[in-house]
């Protein structure tokens, strides 16, 4: 239990912070210290945490391997490694090309490509390397890699493409392959706070949205044909999509990080491209640029769609990690979507039950949450700040 007391007076310090995944000085978020904080096994609970692989910077996904009995995992510092039950190796030492002046800057995502096994292609998600100094320079980055021998030379990197940055954070990234020669992108608003530009609102820009795509034979093109602005967004009105996932029944699951008050959980049916309403909306609220909170639940505005679940910065919360839908793993977890928080460590499954939603608290991890991961054999993973990665479970009832 040190560890949780720990942690504990780390988060009031940065309580009243808001928006974690958001370091720009109008918020008053500071990140907290790189701390290698154990996750808890709470004696209280039937909840388990043990090291299930340490030595990173911050791991941040797994990507299981499409011919080899093995996961990929890609640390955000810009190596990616691969792990066999017994043995890690590095597959990709990236740190020339990714820029990591920020801390939500870095190597984002990896997917393999469906046709892996003739091409040996990978698609990457990453920040381009840049100057430190002065205002942003570095973009999103997607782009197609070779593997030959097992591994990634940066020197093959090939741009497919590049999306402007006019600040350091509010990335996104995820990386999503869904079938069909078919991914998903996440984009962030691109940075600073309030969404100065407007670009959650604005389709003709790519920022503040989530993209669809195909990759084939080593180029992308979009896949939607009905659009009255960039022609890949399927999805916008998004702040900073940490994470998300689409369940069997072809929902798209979207954690979105918040500004000040609340974080927030939104499901559609996937191709029902839809506006989650940010920066007119925080969760299921009016947003106000002023920093105030309104507690008061009012209606979206027409051609809006609010989140089904959110949750309020209070107990030590700051920023939701997204996860995955949960057909896997513990039992207890199933048919629901996982997600987290990064500051306090509460993990959550939302299920609709009978018609309402909820948000079922199942563990609190004790250590700061960057991600989810899914291990060699179905594990479920949790990647830390302090960039261990530890596998929790629960006893069965």
């Amino acid at each position: 239990m040190k560890n949780r007391v720990h942690i504990i007076t780390l988060l009031l310090l940065t309580s009243t912070l808001s928006g974690c995944l958001s370091d720009d000085e109008s918020s008053g978020f500071s990140w907290p210290e790189r701390l290698d904080i154990n996750c808890d096994s709470a004696e209280e609970s039937d909840q388990n945490c043990q090291v299930y692989l340490e030595g990173f910077d911050i791991p941040v996904r797994t990507v299981k391997h499409p011919l080899l009995e093995e996961i990929w995992i890609v640390d955000l510092a810009g190596t990616i490694s691969s792990w066999d039950g017994q043995s890690l190796q590095q597959v990709a030492n990236l740190t020339d090309v990714v820029c990591r002046c920020e801390n939500e800057q870095g190597l984002f995502g990896l997917a393999f490509d469906e046709d892996f096994a003739e091409t040996g292609a990978v698609l990457l998600s990453y920040i381009e390397n840049g100057t430190c100094d002065g205002p942003n320079e570095s973009n999103l980055i997607l782009a197609e890699v070779i593997v030959e021998n097992g591994t990634i030379d940066s020197s093959s990197i090939r741009v497919l493409r590049e999306i402007e940055q006019p600040y350091r954070n509010h990335n996104g990234g995820h990386l999503m392959h869904i079938g069909n020669h078919q991914y998903l992108w996440g984009v962030g608003d691109g940075g600073s706070a309030m969404d100065p530009y407007g670009h959650g609102q604005n389709k003709s820009t790519p920022l503040g949205a989530i993209h669809l795509m195909q990759y084939e034979n080593g180029s992308i093109e979009p896949v939607l044909q009905d659009t009255d602005g960039d022609p890949y967004i399927l999805h916008h009105g998004l702040r900073n999509p940490w994470r998300f996932d689409v369940d069997p029944l072809n929902q798209i699951w979207i954690a979105d990080v918040g500004q000040y008050c609340y974080e927030e959980i939104n499901v559609v049916p996937l191709m029902n491209a839809s506006n989650f309403g940010w920066a007119l909306r925080e969760g299921m609220h009016q947003f106000d640029d002023n920093r105030g909170c309104f507690d008061e639940i009012t209606p979206a505005p027409e051609g809006i769609v609010d989140p089904v679940l959110e949750y309020g910065h209070q107990g030590g919360n700051c920023s939701v990690t997204g996860g995955f839908w949960m057909d896997w793993g513990p039992e207890k977890l199933r048919d629901g979507y996982l997600y987290g928080d990064f500051c306090s460590g509460s993990i959550w499954i939302a299920k609709n039950i009978s018609g309402e939603w909820v948000a079922e608290n199942v563990a609190n991890a004790g250590t700061l949450i960057v991600g989810f991961g899914k291990g060699l054999n179905d594990e479920l993973l949790i990647f830390s700040w302090g960039g261990t990665i530890y596998h929790i479970s629960w006893s069965p009832n």
